[in-house]
């Protein structure tokens, strides 16, 4: 396994001139932006949003769509850390500096608020340089494509509807994603159907730790031994409290990690699929940190579909990143603002996603993005 300090400290120091906030509107994606199985619930309303940006004195690194509440930390967090700009930032301990320059930076909306000015300035890295972000940590991309799973949130919870989905999604992807609305009165019935199709180990189940366990323990019975994995059966906060294989599924957990420390916790609950996100936890540094520490701990890393591109970057590099998280109703819209978002709605690609080649993240904002 890679040592994290040399690729790192490889990145050259770069001047922050400016930070702004901006907000956004942009038009809804097009349905082919869309996985062709969810296009009859794809929104039409425009995409909203807020992007922080950096820049050096004569380009800009980007990162959003963050919310409003989370954007309007940052330039205090910033000035904290730099009170005087110009100053000189290092990529690599950029998010370090600003959690030490402020008091609770290391948890809640302030951990967010770090993780999105961090992945800007490795975005004005990238296009500083030329390159893709992974580019700038190694010498060339061991992978052309990462494998995905298909999160199917906010399709209409119709029996025929879910039933035509499921099939149609496992055309294309090995694992879907839904909420526990399957497992429970009238589609309890769909979800046993497409395991009996198509076999175990295709459907995972996210309660968003709101449930208690043993109310998740009940609603798994029926699909035990069946199930992908179980995500979030307990609150972020009680995690490490969990029982080995008591789901009788694969324990996923680490969507709320605010930091490395976090590694702790899910290594007490025995979670088997990690999957923290670069923007809660503090960015392209810390993500690549929680990754090696779940490879330490014999867990898949899974991250979180918030911080996608930057999971691409490091699954890009050969760090231990098993499948990244693609959500077929709201990744497109996640990608509305940039250029040329990475392709979601193709099914000949479907199953797994490009590595990146743009500079930065994913290359340029939307023509027009920010006039006016």
């Amino acid at each position: 396994m890679r040592d994290a300090a040399p690729a790192l400290d490889a990145v050259q120091p770069l001047p922050i001139t400016e930070i702004v906030l901006r907000e956004f509107t942009v038009p809804a994606p097009g349905l082919l932006a869309h996985h062709p199985a969810v296009r009859p619930d794809a929104g039409s309303d425009p995409v909203r949003g807020w992007l922080v940006g950096v820049c050096d004195g004569r380009q800009w690194g980007w990162w959003g769509p963050i919310e409003e509440r989370v954007a309007a930390h940052a330039p205090a967090m910033l000035a904290a850390a730099f009170p005087t700009l110009p100053a000189s930032v290092r990529p690599g301990e950029f998010a370090r500096t600003l959690r030490r320059a402020t008091r609770h930076a290391h948890s809640g909306l302030l951990a967010v608020a770090v993780g999105s000015l961090e992945l800007a300035v490795w975005d004005l890295a990238g296009k500083r340089a030329g390159l893709p972000v992974w580019a700038l940590l190694a010498p060339r991309a061991v992978r052309d494509t990462v494998p995905a799973y298909a999160t199917c949130f906010g399709v209409s919870r119709t029996p025929k509807q879910v039933a035509r989905v499921m099939d149609e999604v496992a055309h294309d992807y090995t694992v879907q994603k839904w909420r526990p609305h399957i497992l429970e009165a009238e589609l309890a019935g769909v979800a046993a159907e497409f395991v009996a199709r198509r076999g175990p180990g295709r459907l995972a189940v996210d309660f968003a730790g709101a449930w208690p366990p043993d109310r998740v323990r009940a609603a798994c019975r029926a699909q035990a031994g069946a199930l992908a994995w179980v995500e979030e059966p307990y609150h972020p906060d009680e995690v490490d409290t969990a029982a080995e294989g008591e789901f009788g599924a694969p324990h996923a957990s680490g969507e709320h990690c605010y930091g490395p420390a976090d590694a702790a916790h899910l290594r007490a609950g025995h979670v088997d699929v990690w999957q923290p996100d670069a923007v809660f936890c503090g960015g392209l540094v810390n993500l690549l940190l929680l990754a090696r520490a779940a490879a330490a701990a014999g867990a898949d890393c899974a991250p979180h579909g918030g911080g996608l591109l930057p999971a691409l970057h490091l699954a890009a590099i050969g760090e231990p990143v098993s499948v990244v998280e693609l959500h077929l109703l709201l990744e497109p819209r996640r990608s509305a603002h940039l250029a040329a978002p990475p392709p979601t709605g193709d099914p000949q690609a479907a199953g797994a996603l490009p590595v990146p080649v743009a500079p930065g993240w994913c290359g340029d904002l939307r023509a027009g993005l920010l006039s006016g």
